[in-house]
């Protein structure tokens, strides 16, 4: 299982993530980053959507034993602040590059610094641009919506990332 300071995810522009000139729209670039985070989590292993809330109704009779250990621990990450500066625009049909780089792990929370970029060619020579750059700050939550310590395996993979 890597654990790298740097997490990228490639992401084409379609249509439905564009305004009607053909620009991705603002609050695409959040959804990216959202996916990103996602996938960056998935690729070291954790599963941070099996939410066990009172309200939960997911049938627990067909999860796994991991699944069912992470349900017990109840835990779930909503973004707490979020500091987005728009650079450059995306349009149709950009193959865009969202990274994350960890930048501190708390007791109850992290932040990620979060890019979208895109590779030009200017001049013959190929040069990758900034679209938008994030700072993220993430929170954990406990079954009842209130603030939790960082699962073990979160904390170390944010402590881990934060060596490299």
């Amino acid at each position: 299982m890597p654990h790298r300071k740097f997490f990228s995810y490639p992401f084409r522009v379609y249509i439905e993530d564009t305004d009607a000139g053909g620009i991705v729209y603002h609050a695409n670039h959040l959804k990216y980053m959202e996916r990103t985070r996602t996938e960056w989590l998935r690729a070291q292993g954790i599963d941070h959507y099996l939410f066990s809330g009172e309200n939960n109704a997911l049938d627990t009779s067909q999860l796994t034993n991991d699944q069912e250990s992470l349900l017990k621990s109840s835990f779930s990450f909503v973004v707490h602040q979020l500091q987005i500066t728009y650079h450059q625009p995306a349009i149709m049909d950009d193959l865009l590059i969202v990274t994350i780089e960890a930048v501190s792990c708390g007791a109850a929370s992290f932040v990620l610094k979060q890019r979208i970029e895109r590779d030009d060619t200017i001049n013959g020579v190929v040069k990758r641009v900034i679209i938008a750059t994030a700072a993220v700050t993430l929170a954990c939550l406990n079954g009842k919506l209130k603030p939790r310590r960082l699962p073990d395996n979160i904390r170390d993979l944010v402590q881990l990332a934060l060596q490299d």
